[in-house]
């Protein structure tokens, strides 16, 4: 009976790791306690280590009439993605969401018959980050102040008792790299997963995490890390949002989710420059328990959209005050 390995499905994932935790609710490790259990490759092309052009600051105004809306250019198209599955033969075929809301993707699981049954794996991308290696993101920061966005995951609710879709398989995530002025990389990773498989430990239980990594160079291992897990097994809400906010000033970053602000959890090495998105969904049908369902990611970068409360003087990525 066909299972999906967790995370590993794809190497668009562009997270270096997954680590290992306790299923308890909520877990913060350190790099020295993870255990590295998964490892994704990097995108790869036909392009080698192009210079991305950034996209532009949308807007630096603060007056509420005249700002323009601030937004990531998610401008890759299904002719990209085919030629990259076309190049890497091997790895899940990525195709454009079918369902797409500014930056809003998702996709229904329509009923399909059994001799159907497969894996479908759905990608938003800028099209300079698909045709590049680079860990540089192509959307520029403001160098000071506070910048918030917020990122959400539509789940599948669970019902009591219940820890997986029988047979079938669910992962969504939201990752964004991007790299200080001192030349590290910046990696985070927003996830959720239910019914995958771990050859090592069986089925994983229905899990949502989030991490922060910090690394001078492929050839070393994150110099800083925060991390959270959390158990979804009974999870009776299909919205999950999470928050970060970025201090240039003092290089600390801050998470809130649902509401909750967990206040600054990571230090960044200096400032962050710029930051590069990728939304992505991938589910496996071998069984009809995920037939209706309706999921997505988001990506919410403008003031006007940013719910969660944030310190004074925060803005949106353009640098329009919240």
């Amino acid at each position: 009976m066909k299972k999906i390995g967790i995370v590993a499905v794809s190497a668009v994932t562009l997270c270096w790791a997954m680590y290992e935790v306790s299923s308890d609710n909520t877990n913060t490790i350190t790099p020295n306690q993870a255990s590295q259990k998964v490892a994704s490759k990097s995108i790869s092309s036909s392009v080698k280590n192009e210079k991305l052009a950034p996209q532009m600051l949308l807007s630096q105004t603060n007056s509420p009439n005249s700002a323009p809306v601030c937004k990531y250019n998610f401008d890759a198209t299904q002719e990209d993605y085919d030629l990259w599955n076309a190049q890497n033969p091997d790895e899940l075929p990525m195709k454009k969401f079918p369902f797409i809301d500014g930056q809003k993707f998702g996709f229904k699981v329509n009923p399909i018959t059994e001799d159907n049954y497969d894996y479908l794996a759905y990608i938003a991308k800028s099209k300079a980050k698909l045709i590049s290696e680079s860990e540089t993101g192509d959307f520029l920061l403001p160098h000071t102040g506070i910048i918030a966005f917020e990122m959400e995951l539509k789940v599948p609710t669970i019902a009591p008792g219940s820890s997986s879709f029988g047979n079938s398989s669910y992962i969504s995530h939201i990752t964004f790299t991007g790299t200080t002025n001192n030349n590290y990389t910046i990696r985070s990773f927003y996830n959720f997963d239910i019914g995958t498989y771990d050859p090592d430990f069986g089925e994983n239980p229905a899990t949502l995490s989030y991490y922060l990594t910090s690394r001078f160079s492929e050839d070393n291992g994150p110099t800083n890390m925060y991390y959270k897990n959390k158990n979804m097994v009974n999870n009776s809400n299909d919205y999950q949002r999470l928050g970060i906010y970025i201090n240039q000033d003092t290089k600390k970053v801050g998470v809130i989710f649902n509401g909750v602000d967990e206040g600054y959890q990571f230090t960044l090495p200096s400032i962050l420059q710029n930051v590069g998105f990728t939304l992505y969904e991938s589910v496996g049908i071998f069984s009809t328990n995920f037939f209706g369902q309706e999921l997505s990611t988001e990506l919410i970068t403008d003031r006007n959209a940013l719910q969660f409360n944030y310190p004074q003087g925060t803005t949106d990525m353009c640098g329009n005050a919240i």
